[in-house]
């Protein structure tokens, strides 16, 4: 077996080989970080490789079969660790300049579990400054390349996870999913990801976005390998309550049982008009193939998927503020991401308008209850559009509304979600499918896409890592506030330069002169765009149940 062919295995067909003694941890090591070496000047998905580690861990794993001990189905896998996870003295970044120098006392626990799973671990991979964007363009360290195509974008804001994976540097690695951020980079990237039920996966030792919002999540080749991966990371953790208190199930279970009589919705709102027309035709091929394997389709609506969009950016505004305040106040000229305006303008968003947002939240969630009392799962694309040039993607901000425009709306009621590729593009590019499901359900969902992924291995490709095609062209998505209806004010006043810097001096934040003029604006287009949500009526919207669903039935969530 070539090396090349070990860097490219998939982990359920590798580690039964690496277990009979077939072949040893240390080829599959050596093979990765050999195209490591070859590839990733270019690709850019590392930002700090960990081999001395990594073939340490690799003879330790050689060592442990010849006891006779297999730790189990990630026994000598290499894999990659998105850069806002930390593994204890090696350097957590960001992929800022910010915190380019921070070095970890501990590992986080999703990655101690990894390693304990037998994992090796090659390194800490590039991702969009501080995960706050969509396309992975925005790095102190550069950004990442595609590997199908490297003038374009990985996706982020996993994306040297996404490009690692696709390239044949690793078997697997994590990310990490507020928006959208595991499945975007798989899709773009032509990979497997799921983002878990919110909980699942212990969020701490990681950087935080918007905490009521994160999780950290597998990106690998095969549907099969990602749920191997989440099976490893997730559990109980006591320094995350999240997490709960039961162990997980196993996500394999019903892997090989097809989709025959289950019921899958395509929602006939929002998520398909005005895609790029080849993404929707794969898509919609993907989901008659479900269809021609048994699975009855019936069209849905998804009630919450624009609002739900202005909800997450009133939560994840001042929940990334509050991280984000001290960096502002005596960093704030060293962020290269144009996230830092978002952060920044969140400080001015009302309190009032956080917690109205999270009671919004509890009201999509029965929304959400009811309509998976209809049907198991939802099939939407995951991302509307192709891969844009890197150079198109330098101001990642602009892009994150229709790059995040399916996936979004899902994290927002902390469902899980599993993207599965579903072909390429005249230009070679690959599309995704996104299969969203009840909480908890994670299985389920593993078993859909698997379902897909046997009738068509797209897996099976490997990318050119050459230049391609020229961008296509430009493509935009109404905004979430221009879909709501809602008037452009609503009930948020505008504030006056005066207003903004006497709050951000209450803050002890001082705004530069030069900076007060776009501040304010920002701020103001910010809050106009969160007024959509006073058209919701929520007085029976009291408990905040966005923040407790690993465990949640939609049997036993009170009707919207």
């Amino acid at each position: 077996m070539s090396a090349d062919s070990l860097a490219f295995s998939s982990i359920a067909g590798l580690v039964p080989r690496i277990a009979n003694g077939e072949v040893r941890p240390t080829e599959v090591l050596e093979a990765c970080i050999a195209r490591i070496e070859a590839h990733d000047p270019l690709i850019n998905a590392f930002i700090t490789r960990t081999f001395d580690l990594a073939r340490r861990q690799a003879r330790e794993r050689e060592g442990e079969l010849a006891r006779g001990f297999c730790r189990g189905p990630l026994h000598g896998v290499p894999v990659a660790l998105k850069d806002l996870l930390d593994l204890e003295g090696f350097p957590t970044t960001a992929g800022s300049r910010i915190l380019k120098d921070h070095v970890p006392r501990s590992t986080a626990p999703a990655v101690r579990r990894l390693i304990e799973a037998g994992a090796v671990i090659l390194g800490k991979t590039n991702l969009q400054e501080f995960a706050r964007g969509g396309t992975g363009a925005d790095s102190f360290f550069g950004p990442s390349r595609n590997p199908w195509d490297t003038n374009r974008t990985t996706g982020g804001s996993s994306s040297g996870s996404g490009a690692a994976v696709a390239a044949g540097f690793a078997l697997g690695a994590l990310g990490s999913d507020t928006g959208g951020s595991v499945r975007l980079p798989a899709a773009f990237c032509g990979l497997a990801g799921i983002r878990g039920t919110y909980g699942r996966v212990s969020r701490s030792g990681a950087v935080p976005l918007g905490r009521s919002f994160d999780a950290v999540g597998p990106l690998a080749r095969t549907v099969e390998d990602a749920a191997i991966l989440l099976q490893a990371i997730a559990g109980p953790d006591p320094a995350d309550p999240s997490t709960g208190r039961a162990e997980p199930p196993d996500f394999r279970a019903e892997i090989g049982r097809g989709v025959e009589g289950l019921t899958l919705g395509v929602p006939s709102n929002y998520f398909w008009p005005g895609y790029d027309r080849e993404v929707e035709g794969l898509a919609r091929a993907a989901v008659s193939e479900l269809e021609r394997q048994g699975a009855r389709l019936v069209e849905v609506e998804v009630p919450w998927a624009v609002l739900g969009q202005v909800a997450y950016a009133a939560v994840v505004g001042p929940e990334s503020a509050e991280y984000h305040l001290p960096f502002l106040r005596e960093r704030r000229e060293e962020y290269v991401s144009p996230g830092a305006d978002f952060f920044e303008q969140s400080l001015f968003i009302p309190g009032w308008r956080y917690v109205q947002a999270q009671r919004a939240r509890t009201l999509f969630i029965r929304q959400a209850a009811a309509l998976f009392r209809r049907v198991d799962a939802i099939l939407t694309p995951t991302i509307p559009i192709q891969p844009p040039a890197i150079a198109d993607c330098l101001d990642g901000m602009k892009t994150w509304a229709p790059i995040s425009h399916a996936t979004a709306p899902f994290s927002t009621v902390g469902v899980p979600a599993v993207q599965v590729p579903c072909g390429f593009t005249r230009l070679g590019l690959p599309a995704g499918l996104q299969i969203a499901g009840r909480w908890g359900e994670e299985a389920l969902l593993v078993r859909i896409a698997a379902a897909y992924e046997r009738a068509h291995p797209w897996w099976k490709r490997r990318p050119p890592v050459a230049p391609g095609a020229p961008p296509p062209a430009p493509w935009d998505i109404p905004s979430p506030t221009s879909q709501s209806g809602v008037g452009a004010t609503g009930r948020s006043p505008l504030q006056t330069e005066e207003q903004i810097k006497a709050f951000a001096e209450a803050m002890n934040h001082r705004v530069a002169p030069e900076r007060l003029d776009a501040l304010t604006a920002g701020v103001n287009r910010l809050n106009a765009s969160l007024a959509a949500l006073d058209a919701l009526d929520l007085k029976d919207c009291e408990r905040a149940e966005t923040l407790d669903v690993l465990t949640l039935k939609v049997e036993n969530v009170p009707e919207a």
